[in-house]
């Protein structure tokens, strides 16, 4: 130990030199490399302006390469003012097939692995679902699409495997326009098998609004059209996003199954609803079945609780014409709460419907009400039924029959018009049948 700190106190000098000029060594080689890593992405910018595959332009601010095929880059950003595409990535890598470099025979198989991270993807979809501005692909021959009014794009040639890690993405298809934060997802695409997907999100905007939504599953691209084999789940999708005009606060949760042929899907599942707020009503434990199929959502034995009964609804909704219908069917709803007076006690039978062809105004609410026996305060009664219409804040009630032991008590026509009531006449019919008008001043 003696004879080494003598070593030291010795060399001191020589070994403080030593490390000095070591450190200068690496930083002169971390420059070099960090020049060499700038050339080499001037070198891709100028080789990749002549590829054929993608449309627009294609930029790499700075890249470092493996010999093994591992190339790393930072900046890369693909843009084609054409169809709009625009993807930025701040950092990211791919894996590409090292002889095909050094032979120069790049072609769409060469890379082999790409991962992109905290990128912001924005693409827009033609009608058959393909992403434009690819040139890579090819349409079936024209003997698969003879007869067939429908088909998709497929790239061709293609084995690659994606990895998206915490970016943003942007898809537009026709007037849809779609976002999905915090996507993160593993992509494997073989053209002459099928693509699988494992894709799961944050937030959603545009078109749908929500927390999150899940795919995970195949999209088979064997068959002249190719087809879909996933798992859907949304979380916490806001209604209001879809356009309806009505003002829905509550989330629905949904699950499903997607089938059918690309690029039209075929979504089948499950939906659910804590509660459920409208003008009127106030359900809960809401849940049913879904259908969508081109651009239409079609709900079934959708079931919920509402004012201390139960109810049956089915309705369907257009996403790009906003138009949608109900149909609901209430049972033993009890007329305190329906009300809010606690003196009011009957159950109530309602059949409910709601139409709207796209314009909020045009919105439609209607149907009848049936009860049985009940009491308002200390009067007894047999039953009350009748009909309502409300469209655009006139609410209208016809044919309205109290029926009593007494006698009973008919109101052809009344209406609430901004808040206010017009009542139109009244009658008392007495159980002999006589009938008699009611007025309330001389």
């Amino acid at each position: 130990m003696k004879a080494w700190k003598a070593f030291l106190l010795r060399h001191r000098r020589k070994i403080k030199y030593g490390i000095l000029a070591l450190m200068a060594g690496f930083l002169v080689l971390f420059w070099l490399a960090y020049i060499a890593s700038i050339h080499a992405a001037q070198i891709f910018n100028r080789e990749i302006a002549k590829q054929h595959f993608l449309d627009g332009t294609i930029t790499v601010e700075r890249l470092t390469a493996t010999p093994m095929g591992h190339v790393r880059f930072y900046n890369l950003e693909w843009k084609d003012d054409r169809s709009g595409n625009r993807v930025t990535v701040p950092s990211g890598s791919f894996h590409v097939k090292p002889l095909d470099v050094v032979l120069k025979r790049i072609n769409t198989r060469t890379i082999e692995r790409l991962e992109l991270d905290n990128a912001d993807i924005d693409l827009t979809f033609d009608k058959n679902m393909h992403v434009k501005g690819i040139k890579a692909a090819e349409l079936p021959n024209p003997s698969q699409r003879k007869g067939k009014k429908k088909f998709d794009i497929k790239l061709k040639n293609v084995n690659v495997a994606v990895q998206l890690s915490h970016c943003r993405m942007t898809a537009r298809f026709k007037n849809r326009v779609h976002t999905f934060e915090d996507v993160n997802a593993d992509l494997a695409y073989n053209s002459a098998d099928k693509l699988t997907i494992d894709f799961s999100t944050g937030e959603l905007g545009g078109t749908l609004e929500g927390q999150g939504v899940d795919i995970q599953g195949d999209v088979d691209l064997k068959p002249a059209v190719s087809t879909y084999d996933l798992k859907l789940g949304i979380k916490n999708l806001n209604p209001s996003s879809l356009g309806t005009g009505l003002d829905i606060h509550e989330r629905v949760t949904a699950s499903a199954n997607v089938t059918g042929q690309l690029p039209e899907p075929v979504i089948v599942g499950e939906l659910y609803m804590p509660a459920l707020n409208l003008p009127g009503l106030k359900f809960t434990n809401v849940k049913g079945n879904f259908k969508y199929e081109d651009g239409k959502i079609d709900a079934q034995n959708v079931t919920a609780d509402i004012f201390e009964g139960t109810c049956d609804a089915e309705g369907g909704f257009n996403i790009d014409t906003k138009a949608y219908h109900v149909n609901v069917m209430g049972h033993d709803l009890h007329s305190e709460d329906a009300t809010n007076i606690p003196y009011f006690r009957t159950l109530v039978q309602l059949d409910l419907k709601m139409l709207c062809d796209g314009n909020n105004r045009s919105t439609l609410t209607y149907g009848s009400f049936a009860s049985g026996k009940g009491i308002y305060a200390i009067i007894k009664f047999n039953s009350i039924k009748g009909t309502f219409s409300n469209q655009y804040k006139q609410l209208k009630f016809s044919d309205v029959v109290i029926k009593s032991d007494g006698g009973d008590i008919v109101a052809p026509q009344f209406e609430l018009l901004d808040g206010k009531l017009h009542l139109g006449n009244l009658y008392y019919v007495a159980p002999d049948g006589g009938r008699a008008r009611i007025h309330f001043f001389s």
